[in-house]
């Protein structure tokens, strides 16, 4: 999975050798200076050491880049202006009259400004100089030094900061710093780290920590009694964390998150009773290469902006505070930590057991009278029923009676096996934080949640709704990668490689399998061919059309499809999940959407429909009429691909 040093080696980035050029010349004026201190005059240092006139002041290292699999730079650090305080005679407490100036020139309450204040000196050393606030603009650094005389201890420094160029877009992706608290300086993982270091503390930037933290340096300076500073002796240059190469590509993520904002906002903005849903405000989307196990793309709205999180900014606890209280919740990354009822996006799953299991052959035909006659409570979304259908017609139309005559004729026993064998009762090891394990359905689960006994019903909603079980997107996406791909499970990840500064490739992640199922290809084939009729096929029995083909109708490459809608228990309402791959026969990306309360999931399908034309290169002109059509909105369809302008010489 991994390979050591010894990799070919990769050129930092301009970006990357400016911010270090810039931070090592802002010092370099009085590197001479520390020789002297450490060696030359070390008892004069020791001795001004001792009379408490010797100060470090930190400097942070700037953390490593991360970078799209297309180059784009989607985080990187930037100079900023930091305030500390340097705490004189025992006193580590800045002045209360000084606090109050201070809070006046940064546009705070004297409240908030205590607040931070006291956050930092409750895990400084004595003496140690005790950052106030980042990012200050020039008007502020220009009233704070005018006014310096009402503010001795004050010192601003130029450090490196973080800086995500996209805002929102993959915002809880990549997730947010945090200053390292009390009780992170006790663990384990952060042993040697400084009281005032800066950690990864959600998404990518947790994730990686170890890789991205690089390792910070300081300036040493002296000063007098008072605590203003006399003058610098020294320095130690920090070293820039490592970079993170991804394996999305910058283009698929931000095509995915804003068409699926863009679905949800015609959602709730509909004219169509079908398709309208106000509900339509939490959504996810995860596209993934079922080859290899690499995440082209994955979009959780609502997403947040990690720029208003960093740490020293005054206005980071009111926007998290803001964040928290959204019911919404901004911070899950919903791929990865939500746990759903499928909904018919199961059945290829449940198909592939059933095949497998000799429950029925591709040319087994059950008959569907628009209910199930064992019980006519569970009916067909249909419900005049399609008459006789084989498995393929089945998938294409999600017929629920074929899949509950499935269900019956398997069991929940043959059912859990073939979860199992798809892995969905593990989580997939994500390099991100939070992963739920999904939960399959067993007579001992529904007890434990419901306090309900497991009855055959249960077995006909299985295949069909699978309301008994809940599952992550990464899990389900990793499963239907199989029946994509042929039987193989891959780990899915968003890491391709990790360099250094300098360009070396330190560490390389190479597609894992995680699991394989050995079934003869064409189980596989007969799944596809009836995905494909739900996705391309205006007629597939009765005049009805595939359930995709609503969302994919005039798309010009062959793909293939499964529609998904999932009842909210105890609501009528309705989530809606949309499954589709291609290029068919030999599909290079999957993608998985849900919306909350989308209503029918075909019309989730739009957002797929977005990264195809992308990922394919298509222009897409039909899309437009099929948009508005379905939601009864004059609204454009703005992802249709645009080749690039010519360059010019």
């Amino acid at each position: 999975m991994v390979k050591e040093s010894g990799q070919p080696t990769r050129k930092p980035t301009g970006r990357a050798l400016g911010l270090m050029a810039m931070i090592t010349m802002a010092f370099l004026a009085v590197a001479s200076r520390f020789w002297y201190l450490q060696v030359k005059d070390a008892s004069h240092y020791q001795a001004l050491a001792r009379q408490d006139t010797l100060r470090k002041l930190p400097v942070p290292a700037p953390r490593g880049n991360i970078v799209a699999s297309d180059g784009v730079v989607v985080a990187t650090s930037k100079p900023s202006w930091t305030l500390y305080y340097l705490p004189v005679n025992n006193q580590t407490t800045m002045p209360a009259s000084e606090v109050a100036t201070l809070a006046k020139y940064l546009g705070v309450s004297t409240k908030t400004m205590s607040q931070l204040i006291a956050e930092q000196q409750a895990k400084a050393y004595a003496y140690q100089p005790i950052e106030i606030v980042s990012g200050l603009t020039d008007q502020q650094m220009t009233v704070i030094e005018e006014n310096r005389s009402l503010l001795p201890n004050i010192r601003i420094q130029p450090v490196a900061v973080r800086y995500y160029p996209y805002n929102s877009i993959m915002g809880n992706i990549m997730g947010y710093t945090s200053a390292i608290s009390a009780q992170d300086l006790k663990e384990k993982q952060y042993q040697g780290y400084s009281p005032t270091a800066i950690v990864g503390a959600a998404g990518l930037e947790a994730e990686y920590q170890s890789y991205l933290r690089g390792h910070s340096g300081g300036q040493f300076a002296e000063v007098n009694r008072q605590g203003q500073l006399v003058r610098l002796l020294g320095q130690v240059v920090p070293t820039p964390g490592d970079t993170l190469h991804l394996t999305i590509n910058w283009h698929l993520e931000e095509t995915a998150q804003n068409a699926l904002a863009y679905t949800m906002k015609a959602m709730r903005h509909s004219t169509q009773a079908f398709s309208h849903s106000t509900g339509a405000v939490q959504g996810a989307v995860l596209a993934i290469d079922p080859n290899n196990g690499d995440v082209l793309a994955m979009a959780s709205l609502p997403s947040y902006n990690p720029n208003k999180l960093l740490p020293g900014s005054t206005t980071r606890n009111s926007y998290y505070a803001q964040l928290g209280a959204n019911p919404m919740s901004p911070f899950n990354v919903l791929p990865v930590s939500g746990l759903f009822a499928p909904g018919s996006v199961f059945k290829p799953i449940m198909a592939v057991a059933a095949l497998a299991s000799g429950v029925v052959t591709p040319t087994t035909e059950i008959f569907d009278p628009g209910y199930f006659p064992k019980d006519p409570i569970f009916g067909n979304w249909y419900p005049n029923g399609f008459g006789w259908l084989n498995i393929e017609q089945a998938i294409g139309l999600s017929d629920d009676v074929f899949f509950y005559t499935l269900g019956y004729d398997m069991g929940i026993n043959t059912m859990d096996k073939w979860m199992d064998n798809f892995l969905l009762n593990k989580p997939t090891g994500i390099d991100l934080p939070g992963e739920a394990t999904s939960l399959i359905p067993s007579p001992a689960l529904l007890e434990q949640e419901n306090h309900t006994p497991w009855t055959w019903g249960w077995n006909l909603n299985c295949p069909a709704k699978c309301h008994a079980g809940q599952y992550t997107m990464v899990a389900l996406a990793r499963a239907d990668s199989a029946i994509a791909n042929g039987g193989t499970l891959y780990w899915p990840h968003l890491v391709s490689e990790i360099t250094s500064p300098s360009g070396k490739v330190i560490k390389q992640f190479n597609p894992v399998v995680q699991g394989k199922l050995n079934l003869p290809y064409s189980i596989f084939h007969t799944v596809h061919v009836g995905m494909e009729m739900s996705a391309q096929d205006p007629s597939i029995a009765k005049g009805v059309s595939g359930t995709g083909y609503g969302a994919l109708a005039g798309l010009p490459v062959p793909v293939a499809s499964k529609t998904g809608t999932a009842q909210v228990v105890a609501q009528n309402n309705y989530n809606a999940y949309f499954l589709t791959y291609g290029p068919m026969p030999h599909p290079s990306i999957l993608i998985l959407v849900y919306i909350r309360e989308g209503n029918w999931g075909a019309d989730s399908g739009f957002v797929a429909r977005a990264i195809y034309d992308q990922y394919f290169k298509i222009q897409d002109p039909k899309a437009g009429p099929l948009f508005d059509s379905t939601f009864g909105l004059n609204w454009p369809w703005p992802f249709g691909y645009v080749p690039p302008a010519a360059k010019h010489p």
